[in-house]
């Protein structure tokens, strides 16, 4: 009995470092408007049911004035594991929850106003680096989301030159791509 009990709780250990937090950049292109972000962070999950990737406290930035939106959280998507990386892909209308930001009260999050919202997410990840791209197409508005960021192993200088600049997401990409 004690062998199992050691068993499940070593079990439970592993499933709870299945969880990556990645610092993200992220861009936003509304109708052709782009607006972008440094350290927004996105949580992917595996569990038995497949992976959860959520995108909390999202926000649209226009010359430096903040909309709040909300959480764009998907769930239990299959993910394809290949050349060193996943790709999780979902084709689907979710809502968007409130977010729980204390710079903002929940009545100020606009996501849950809006419904169910159609979504074209594919993400790729691996321990290390991740990039998800999110289309969302509403009524007279076209929304792309970019995103690339690393887990905190590869905090700030990805490449190695001693700056943390847009250059590191390059290199996101590429060991992406190359893993």
């Amino acid at each position: 009995m004690k062998k199992f009990l050691s068993f499940i709780a070593a079990a439970s250990c592993v499933m709870a470092l299945s969880a990556t937090n990645y610092m993200c950049h992220l861009k936003v292109t509304v109708n052709g408007t782009v607006s972008e972000q440094d350290e927004v962070l996105v949580e992917v999950n595996k569990n038995g049911e497949g992976y959860d990737l959520s995108l909390n406290n999202f926000c649209l930035v226009s010359e430096g004035n903040y909309l709040p939106v909300g959480n764009i959280a998907v769930s239990g998507v299959q993910g394809v594991d290949e050349y060193g990386y996943t790709t999780i892909t979902i084709n689907q209308p979710i809502n968007i929850t409130a977010g729980n930001d204390p710079k903002y009260s929940e009545s100020d999050w606009l996501g849950p106003l809006l419904g169910e919202v159609p979504i074209d997410l594919t993400a790729r990840f691996t321990d290390s680096a991740m990039s998800a791209n999110i289309d969302i197409e509403m009524p007279g508005m076209l929304i792309g989301v970019s995103i690339f960021g690393v887990a905190p192993v590869l905090k700030g200088d990805v490449n190695n030159d001693n700056a943390v600049n847009i250059s590191d997401i390059n290199s996101v990409i590429d060991i992406i791509l190359k893993n």
